[in-house]
Protein backbone atom coordinates (compact mmCIF):
# COMPACT_ATOMS: atom_id res chain seq x y z
CA UNK A 1 0.00 0.00 0.00
CA UNK A 2 1.40 3.39 -0.96
CA UNK A 3 1.13 6.77 0.68
CA UNK A 4 -0.83 9.72 -0.68
CA UNK A 5 0.64 11.94 -3.46
CA UNK A 6 3.56 14.19 -2.54
CA UNK A 7 3.14 17.70 -1.30
CA UNK A 8 6.11 19.85 -2.29
CA UNK A 9 5.28 23.05 -0.53
CA UNK A 10 8.55 24.88 -0.82
CA UNK A 11 12.30 24.71 -1.14
CA UNK A 12 14.28 23.42 1.84
CA UNK A 13 15.42 26.11 4.19
CA UNK A 14 18.75 26.85 5.86
CA UNK A 15 20.61 27.22 2.61
CA UNK A 16 20.07 23.65 1.40
CA UNK A 17 18.52 24.94 -1.83
CA UNK A 18 22.05 25.83 -2.99
CA UNK A 19 22.97 23.52 -5.89
CA UNK A 20 19.53 21.93 -5.60
CA UNK A 21 18.37 20.29 -8.85
CA UNK A 22 15.87 22.50 -10.65
CA UNK A 23 13.20 19.77 -10.65
CA UNK A 24 12.91 20.20 -6.86
CA UNK A 25 13.27 24.00 -6.81
CA UNK A 26 12.02 26.22 -9.64
CA UNK A 27 10.20 23.30 -11.30
CA UNK A 28 8.80 21.69 -8.17
CA UNK A 29 5.19 22.30 -9.25
CA UNK A 30 5.84 20.59 -12.58
CA UNK A 31 7.61 17.78 -10.71
CA UNK A 32 4.58 17.19 -8.51
CA UNK A 33 2.18 17.36 -11.48
CA UNK A 34 4.20 14.66 -13.27
CA UNK A 35 3.84 12.38 -10.26
CA UNK A 36 7.12 12.99 -8.45
CA UNK A 37 7.16 11.10 -5.15
CA UNK A 38 9.74 13.02 -3.13
CA UNK A 39 8.48 15.31 -0.41
CA UNK A 40 10.89 18.09 0.37
CA UNK A 41 12.04 19.21 2.84
CA UNK A 42 10.40 16.37 4.80
CA UNK A 43 12.48 13.63 3.16
CA UNK A 44 15.69 15.53 3.83
CA UNK A 45 15.34 15.72 7.59
CA UNK A 46 16.87 12.34 8.42
CA UNK A 47 19.82 12.82 6.09
CA UNK A 48 20.80 16.24 7.41
CA UNK A 49 20.37 15.17 11.04
CA UNK A 50 24.00 14.09 10.63
CA UNK A 51 26.04 17.28 10.73
CA UNK A 52 28.62 15.93 8.26
CA UNK A 53 25.93 15.37 5.63
CA UNK A 54 25.00 19.05 5.54
CA UNK A 55 28.24 19.66 3.65
CA UNK A 56 27.57 16.81 1.22
CA UNK A 57 24.19 17.64 -0.27
CA UNK A 58 25.36 16.57 -3.74
CA UNK A 59 25.17 13.02 -2.43
CA UNK A 60 21.62 13.51 -1.19
CA UNK A 61 20.48 15.00 -4.50
CA UNK A 62 21.99 12.08 -6.37
CA UNK A 63 20.02 9.64 -4.23
CA UNK A 64 16.87 11.62 -5.06
CA UNK A 65 17.57 11.61 -8.79
CA UNK A 66 18.36 7.89 -8.77
CA UNK A 67 15.12 7.10 -6.95
CA UNK A 68 13.16 9.30 -9.36
CA UNK A 69 14.70 7.46 -12.32
CA UNK A 70 13.80 4.09 -10.82
CA UNK A 71 10.18 5.20 -10.49
CA UNK A 72 10.13 6.79 -13.96
CA UNK A 73 11.48 3.66 -15.67
CA UNK A 74 9.44 1.26 -13.58
CA UNK A 75 12.51 -0.68 -12.40
CA UNK A 76 11.04 -3.30 -10.08
CA UNK A 77 12.67 -4.47 -6.90
CA UNK A 78 13.42 -3.77 -3.26
CA UNK A 79 16.09 -1.47 -1.81
CA UNK A 80 19.04 -2.61 0.29
CA UNK A 81 21.73 -0.84 2.28
CA UNK A 82 24.79 -2.53 3.75
CA UNK A 83 26.44 -0.21 6.25
CA UNK A 84 23.55 1.64 7.85
CA UNK A 85 25.34 3.22 10.82
CA UNK A 86 22.79 5.67 12.28
CA UNK A 87 20.27 5.45 9.43
CA UNK A 88 20.70 8.88 7.86
CA UNK A 89 20.56 7.68 4.25
CA UNK A 90 18.25 4.80 5.15
CA UNK A 91 15.59 7.32 6.18
CA UNK A 92 15.29 8.52 2.58
CA UNK A 93 15.19 4.99 1.16
CA UNK A 94 12.51 4.02 3.67
CA UNK A 95 10.33 7.00 2.73
CA UNK A 96 10.41 6.07 -0.96
CA UNK A 97 9.93 2.38 -0.20
CA UNK A 98 6.71 3.20 1.60
CA UNK A 99 5.43 5.22 -1.36
CA UNK A 100 6.29 2.63 -3.98
CA UNK A 101 5.38 -0.53 -2.09
CA UNK A 102 8.98 -1.76 -1.96
CA UNK A 103 10.86 -3.04 1.10
CA UNK A 104 14.19 -1.63 2.22
CA UNK A 105 16.54 -4.17 3.79
CA UNK A 106 19.00 -2.57 6.24
CA UNK A 107 22.08 -4.67 6.98
CA UNK A 108 24.66 -3.82 9.62
CA UNK A 109 26.36 -5.22 12.69
CA UNK A 110 25.00 -2.13 14.45
CA UNK A 111 28.10 -2.43 16.64
CA UNK A 112 30.92 -1.29 14.37
CA UNK A 113 33.51 -3.14 12.30
CA UNK A 114 34.21 -6.82 12.71
CA UNK A 115 37.75 -7.60 13.87
CA UNK A 116 37.87 -10.34 11.22
CA UNK A 117 37.80 -7.71 8.45
CA UNK A 118 40.65 -5.58 9.80
CA UNK A 119 43.36 -7.33 7.83
CA UNK A 120 45.30 -7.04 4.58
CA UNK A 121 44.69 -3.70 2.90
CA UNK A 122 42.56 -2.68 5.91
CA UNK A 123 44.98 -3.79 8.64
CA UNK A 124 45.66 -0.16 9.59
CA UNK A 125 41.97 0.66 10.18
CA UNK A 126 40.90 1.34 13.73
CA UNK A 127 37.63 0.08 15.17
CA UNK A 128 34.84 2.56 14.47
CA UNK A 129 31.11 3.22 14.03
CA UNK A 130 30.22 1.59 17.32
CA UNK A 131 28.02 4.46 18.52
CA UNK A 132 24.77 3.17 17.06
CA UNK A 133 22.08 0.58 17.69
CA UNK A 134 19.11 -1.01 15.98
CA UNK A 135 16.79 0.82 18.36
CA UNK A 136 18.26 4.22 17.49
CA UNK A 137 18.04 3.56 13.75
CA UNK A 138 14.47 2.28 14.07
CA UNK A 139 13.51 5.47 15.90
CA UNK A 140 14.77 7.54 12.95
CA UNK A 141 13.75 5.32 10.03
CA UNK A 142 10.57 3.65 11.27
CA UNK A 143 9.36 0.07 10.81
CA UNK A 144 6.93 0.27 7.89
CA UNK A 145 8.37 -1.36 4.73
CA UNK A 146 11.70 -1.82 6.57
CA UNK A 147 13.54 -5.03 7.49
CA UNK A 148 16.47 -4.86 9.89
CA UNK A 149 19.15 -7.51 9.30
CA UNK A 150 21.56 -7.51 12.21
CA UNK A 151 24.93 -9.21 12.25
CA UNK A 152 28.03 -9.93 10.20
CA UNK A 153 27.72 -9.95 6.41
CA UNK A 154 27.83 -12.20 4.41
CA UNK A 155 26.61 -14.56 7.15
CA UNK A 156 23.40 -12.53 7.42
CA UNK A 157 22.63 -12.94 3.70
CA UNK A 158 20.62 -16.04 4.63
CA UNK A 159 18.13 -13.72 6.37
CA UNK A 160 17.31 -12.03 3.05
CA UNK A 161 14.55 -13.40 0.80
CA UNK A 162 16.11 -15.99 -1.51
CA UNK A 163 14.19 -14.71 -4.54
CA UNK A 164 14.59 -10.98 -3.86
CA UNK A 165 15.41 -8.60 -6.71
CA UNK A 166 16.77 -5.12 -5.99
CA UNK A 167 16.28 -1.86 -7.86
CA UNK A 168 18.71 0.08 -5.63
CA UNK A 169 21.57 -1.15 -3.48
CA UNK A 170 23.70 1.23 -1.40
CA UNK A 171 27.00 -0.17 -0.11
CA UNK A 172 28.70 1.81 2.66
CA UNK A 173 30.79 -0.85 4.38
CA UNK A 174 34.22 0.78 3.95
CA UNK A 175 36.38 -2.34 4.10
CA UNK A 176 37.57 -4.72 1.40
CA UNK A 177 36.14 -7.99 2.75
CA UNK A 178 32.51 -6.93 3.28
CA UNK A 179 32.55 -4.87 0.07
CA UNK A 180 33.79 -7.81 -2.00
CA UNK A 181 31.18 -10.08 -0.43
CA UNK A 182 28.42 -7.51 -0.99
CA UNK A 183 29.27 -7.05 -4.67
CA UNK A 184 29.32 -10.81 -5.22
CA UNK A 185 25.94 -11.17 -3.50
CA UNK A 186 23.94 -8.16 -4.72
CA UNK A 187 25.17 -7.70 -8.29
CA UNK A 188 23.48 -10.88 -9.62
CA UNK A 189 20.29 -9.88 -7.79
CA UNK A 190 20.21 -6.32 -9.13
CA UNK A 191 17.38 -5.73 -11.62
CA UNK A 192 18.34 -4.67 -15.16
CA UNK A 193 18.54 -0.88 -14.95
CA UNK A 194 18.97 -1.03 -11.18
CA UNK A 195 21.38 1.27 -9.32
CA UNK A 196 24.37 0.03 -7.34
CA UNK A 197 25.77 2.97 -5.36
CA UNK A 198 29.10 2.63 -3.55
CA UNK A 199 30.11 5.09 -0.86
CA UNK A 200 33.76 6.18 -0.46
CA UNK A 201 34.95 4.70 -3.76
CA UNK A 202 37.18 7.64 -4.74
CA UNK A 203 37.65 9.40 -1.41
CA UNK A 204 41.15 7.86 -0.95
CA UNK A 205 40.17 7.29 2.67
CA UNK A 206 39.05 3.66 2.29
CA UNK A 207 41.38 1.88 -0.16
CA UNK A 208 39.68 -1.45 0.51
CA UNK A 209 36.46 -0.19 -1.04
CA UNK A 210 38.22 1.07 -4.17
CA UNK A 211 40.15 -2.16 -4.62
CA UNK A 212 37.10 -4.39 -4.19
CA UNK A 213 35.05 -2.39 -6.71
CA UNK A 214 37.84 -2.20 -9.31
CA UNK A 215 38.50 -5.94 -9.06
CA UNK A 216 34.85 -6.88 -9.34
CA UNK A 217 33.94 -4.70 -12.32
CA UNK A 218 37.14 -5.38 -14.26
CA UNK A 219 35.33 -8.31 -15.89
CA UNK A 220 31.78 -6.93 -16.05
CA UNK A 221 29.91 -5.20 -18.87
CA UNK A 222 29.22 -2.15 -16.72
CA UNK A 223 31.70 0.58 -15.87
CA UNK A 224 32.15 2.48 -12.62
CA UNK A 225 31.07 6.13 -12.74
CA UNK A 226 32.55 8.37 -10.00
CA UNK A 227 30.30 11.05 -8.53
CA UNK A 228 31.37 14.56 -7.48
CA UNK A 229 30.19 14.35 -3.89
CA UNK A 230 32.65 14.83 -1.04
CA UNK A 231 32.23 11.20 0.00
CA UNK A 232 33.66 9.99 -3.31
CA UNK A 233 30.66 7.85 -4.18
CA UNK A 234 30.37 5.88 -7.40
CA UNK A 235 27.43 4.40 -9.29
CA UNK A 236 26.95 1.43 -11.54
CA UNK A 237 23.71 0.67 -13.40
CA UNK A 238 22.99 -2.96 -14.22
CA UNK A 239 23.09 -3.49 -17.97
CA UNK A 240 19.96 -4.39 -19.91
CA UNK A 241 19.64 -6.58 -22.96
CA UNK A 242 18.83 -4.37 -25.98
CA UNK A 243 15.19 -4.72 -26.98
CA UNK A 244 13.06 -2.82 -29.44
CA UNK A 245 9.76 -3.42 -27.66
CA UNK A 246 10.37 -4.73 -24.16
CA UNK A 247 11.76 -1.64 -22.45
CA UNK A 248 10.44 1.03 -20.12
CA UNK A 249 10.52 3.84 -22.70
CA UNK A 250 8.37 1.99 -25.22
CA UNK A 251 5.97 0.66 -22.57
CA UNK A 252 5.46 4.14 -21.13
CA UNK A 253 4.81 5.81 -24.48
CA UNK A 254 2.65 2.97 -25.83
CA UNK A 255 0.45 3.36 -22.75
CA UNK A 256 -0.34 6.95 -23.75
CA UNK A 257 -2.64 5.65 -26.49
CA UNK A 258 -5.52 3.52 -25.28
CA UNK A 259 -9.26 3.14 -25.94
CA UNK A 260 -9.98 6.39 -24.09
CA UNK A 261 -9.13 9.76 -25.61
CA UNK A 262 -5.81 11.30 -24.59
CA UNK A 263 -5.88 15.06 -24.91
CA UNK A 264 -2.91 16.77 -26.52
CA UNK A 265 -3.48 19.79 -24.27
CA UNK A 266 -1.01 20.77 -21.56
CA UNK A 267 1.71 18.64 -23.14
CA UNK A 268 0.10 15.27 -22.36
CA UNK A 269 1.17 13.87 -25.74
CA UNK A 270 4.57 15.58 -25.83
CA UNK A 271 6.42 12.24 -25.84
CA UNK A 272 4.72 11.30 -29.14
CA UNK A 273 5.29 14.57 -30.99
CA UNK A 274 8.40 15.17 -33.05
CA UNK A 275 9.34 18.19 -35.12
CA UNK A 276 6.78 20.60 -36.51
CA UNK A 277 4.57 21.34 -33.50
CA UNK A 278 3.94 24.51 -31.52
CA UNK A 279 3.78 24.83 -27.74
CA UNK A 280 0.83 22.97 -26.21
CA UNK A 281 -2.22 24.96 -25.15
CA UNK A 282 -5.09 23.98 -22.81
CA UNK A 283 -7.28 22.78 -25.71
CA UNK A 284 -4.53 20.93 -27.65
CA UNK A 285 -1.67 21.80 -30.00
CA UNK A 286 -1.06 23.26 -33.47
CA UNK A 287 1.28 21.85 -36.07
CA UNK A 288 3.49 24.41 -37.80
CA UNK A 289 5.17 24.48 -41.17
CA UNK A 290 5.48 21.85 -43.88
CA UNK A 291 6.05 18.61 -41.94
CA UNK A 292 4.79 17.28 -38.61
CA UNK A 293 5.93 14.01 -37.00
CA UNK A 294 3.76 11.85 -34.75
CA UNK A 295 5.38 8.74 -33.21
CA UNK A 296 3.37 5.55 -32.69
CA UNK A 297 4.74 3.18 -30.05
CA UNK A 298 3.63 -0.44 -29.64
CA UNK A 299 4.87 -2.71 -26.87
CA UNK A 300 4.87 -5.85 -29.05
CA UNK A 301 4.96 -6.54 -32.79
CA UNK A 302 1.36 -6.04 -33.99
CA UNK A 303 -0.37 -8.96 -35.70
CA UNK A 304 -3.20 -6.84 -37.10
CA UNK A 305 -3.78 -3.26 -38.14
CA UNK A 306 -3.22 -0.60 -35.51
CA UNK A 307 -6.13 1.83 -35.75
CA UNK A 308 -5.78 5.33 -34.36
CA UNK A 309 -8.45 8.01 -34.14
CA UNK A 310 -7.27 11.62 -34.41
CA UNK A 311 -9.52 14.47 -33.32
CA UNK A 312 -8.21 17.14 -35.68
CA UNK A 313 -9.04 20.28 -37.61
CA UNK A 314 -7.07 22.31 -40.13
CA UNK A 315 -6.36 25.99 -40.45
CA UNK A 316 -8.08 26.98 -43.70
CA UNK A 317 -5.97 29.63 -45.37
CA UNK A 318 -7.49 32.99 -46.23
CA UNK A 319 -9.59 32.73 -49.38
CA UNK A 320 -9.34 28.94 -49.43
CA UNK A 321 -12.22 26.49 -49.20
CA UNK A 322 -10.14 23.33 -48.93
CA UNK A 323 -6.90 22.11 -47.42
CA UNK A 324 -5.33 18.70 -47.92
CA UNK A 325 -2.97 16.98 -45.49
CA UNK A 326 -1.10 13.93 -46.71
CA UNK A 327 -0.35 11.16 -44.20
CA UNK A 328 2.93 9.32 -44.87
CA UNK A 329 5.03 6.55 -43.33
CA UNK A 330 8.58 5.99 -44.64
CA UNK A 331 7.80 8.08 -47.73
CA UNK A 332 4.66 6.08 -48.56
CA UNK A 333 1.38 7.99 -48.65
CA UNK A 334 -1.28 6.17 -46.65
CA UNK A 335 -4.13 8.69 -46.68
CA UNK A 336 -5.18 12.13 -47.79
CA UNK A 337 -7.14 14.08 -45.23
CA UNK A 338 -9.37 16.74 -46.81
CA UNK A 339 -10.55 19.69 -44.73
CA UNK A 340 -13.30 22.10 -45.86
CA UNK A 341 -15.48 24.63 -44.04
CA UNK A 342 -18.26 22.02 -43.87
CA UNK A 343 -15.98 19.12 -42.90
CA UNK A 344 -13.21 20.44 -40.74
CA UNK A 345 -13.04 19.45 -37.08
CA UNK A 346 -13.82 15.76 -37.00
CA UNK A 347 -12.43 12.31 -36.20
CA UNK A 348 -9.99 10.91 -38.76
CA UNK A 349 -9.01 7.24 -38.52
CA UNK A 350 -5.54 6.06 -39.49
CA UNK A 351 -4.85 2.36 -40.10
CA UNK A 352 -1.28 1.13 -39.82
CA UNK A 353 -0.57 -2.38 -41.08
CA UNK A 354 1.83 -4.72 -39.26
CA UNK A 355 4.28 -4.61 -42.17
CA UNK A 356 4.86 -0.91 -41.54
CA UNK A 357 6.18 -1.69 -38.08
CA UNK A 358 8.21 -4.67 -39.27
CA UNK A 359 9.91 -2.54 -41.88
CA UNK A 360 10.74 0.31 -39.55
CA UNK A 361 14.13 1.50 -38.41
CA UNK A 362 15.33 -0.83 -35.64
CA UNK A 363 17.20 2.06 -34.04
CA UNK A 364 13.92 3.94 -33.52
CA UNK A 365 11.48 2.14 -31.19
CA UNK A 366 8.49 3.84 -32.83
CA UNK A 367 6.79 4.30 -36.18
CA UNK A 368 7.13 7.86 -37.48
CA UNK A 369 3.93 9.16 -39.09
CA UNK A 370 4.34 12.34 -41.16
CA UNK A 371 1.60 14.89 -41.76
CA UNK A 372 2.28 17.09 -44.79
CA UNK A 373 -0.09 19.97 -45.61
CA UNK A 374 -0.19 20.56 -49.37
CA UNK A 375 -0.20 24.32 -48.94
CA UNK A 376 1.60 26.41 -46.33
CA UNK A 377 1.27 30.18 -46.06
CA UNK A 378 4.50 32.16 -46.05
CA UNK A 379 5.39 33.87 -42.79
CA UNK A 380 5.86 37.19 -44.58
CA UNK A 381 2.29 36.96 -45.85
CA UNK A 382 0.96 36.21 -42.37
CA UNK A 383 2.94 39.05 -40.78
CA UNK A 384 1.70 41.46 -43.46
CA UNK A 385 -1.86 40.59 -42.50
CA UNK A 386 -1.09 41.47 -38.88
CA UNK A 387 -2.16 38.10 -37.55
CA UNK A 388 -0.50 35.07 -36.02
CA UNK A 389 2.77 34.60 -37.89
CA UNK A 390 2.87 30.84 -37.21
CA UNK A 391 2.39 28.66 -40.29
CA UNK A 392 -0.48 26.74 -38.73
CA UNK A 393 -1.51 23.39 -40.15
CA UNK A 394 -3.33 20.78 -38.05
CA UNK A 395 -5.09 21.46 -34.78
CA UNK A 396 -4.63 18.24 -32.80
CA UNK A 397 -7.13 17.91 -29.94
CA UNK A 398 -6.64 14.29 -28.94
CA UNK A 399 -5.84 10.71 -29.99
CA UNK A 400 -7.04 7.25 -29.07
CA UNK A 401 -6.12 3.74 -30.15
CA UNK A 402 -9.05 1.64 -31.27
CA UNK A 403 -7.14 -1.61 -31.74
Amino acid sequence: MTDSPPSNTGAPSSGFSMNMPQRYLVNQERYATRGGLLRLPEDMSGFVSAEINKADMARFWFFCLALDQIVKEGVKGDFAELGVYKGHTASLFAALARRTGATVHLLDTFSGFSDADLKGIDAFVQMGFTDTSVEAVRALVGDQNVRFVCGYFPDTAEQLPADAVYSLVHLDCDLYAPMASALAYFYPRLAPGGFLIVHDYSSLHWPGTERAVDEFFATKAEAVIPLPDSAGSAVIRKARQPARYDNWFVRRNAALLGPEWTSSGQGKLAALLGEGWSSPEPWGIWSIGELHHFFVFVDAPPVRDVELDFDVAAMLLAGGTRRDVGVFVAGRKLQDWVFTPDANKMIRTLRLSPDLFAGGDDSLPALAVEFRPTEVAEKAELIAKGGDDRQLGLALHGVRRRS
